[in-house]
């Protein structure tokens, strides 16, 4: 399977979250790397810092996971792919263009859509219920 998960997805497969048991679930059926996009490692490290900030998470437990995440990309469990920024932004513009007056997109969930496109992703993971929903309709089969 070709993948590409965004963010939301990869952090709680590192921070207890809701959603951590679903994605471990997930993930433990990948047999492929999963694709992330710059744009998904740049928020995957400052949703730690910000974790850190807001008193979730301690200095040193983030930077535990952050090595984690380090390894497992080093492992191959995931692979950050980059994406010209020009493609991505135009990208972006066309799905906010057809989905955000409907769906309520924001920004950020429509570039990393836009990613799972650019890199020819065939599944996107995703927990964002509009995120998901622009992802379908751009014929992204959408788990979990």
């Amino acid at each position: 399977m070709n993948a590409y998960a965004d963010t939301g997805f990869v952090v709680a497969l590192y921070k207890e979250e809701s959603t951590s048991a679903r994605a471990a679930a997930l993930m433990a059926r990948q047999t492929a790397a999963v694709r992330l996009s710059q744009l998904g490692e740049l928020e995957f490290h400052n949703a730690l810092h910000l974790a850190v900030f807001r008193g979730d998470l301690s200095a040193g437990y983030a930077a535990l996971k952050k090595r984690l995440f380090l390894e497992d990309v080093a492992n191959g469990i995931f692979i950050i792919m980059p994406v010209p920024a020009s493609e991505l932004f135009a990208k972006s513009v066309e799905l906010a263009d057809r989905h955000s007056a409907r769906l309520g997109t924001r920004s950020l969930d429509l570039m990393h859509v836009a990613a799972a496109l650019l890199l020819k992703a065939e599944t996107f993971f995703s927990f964002d219920e509009r995120q998901r929903k622009a992802a379908k309709l751009e014929r992204l089969k959408v788990k979990p």
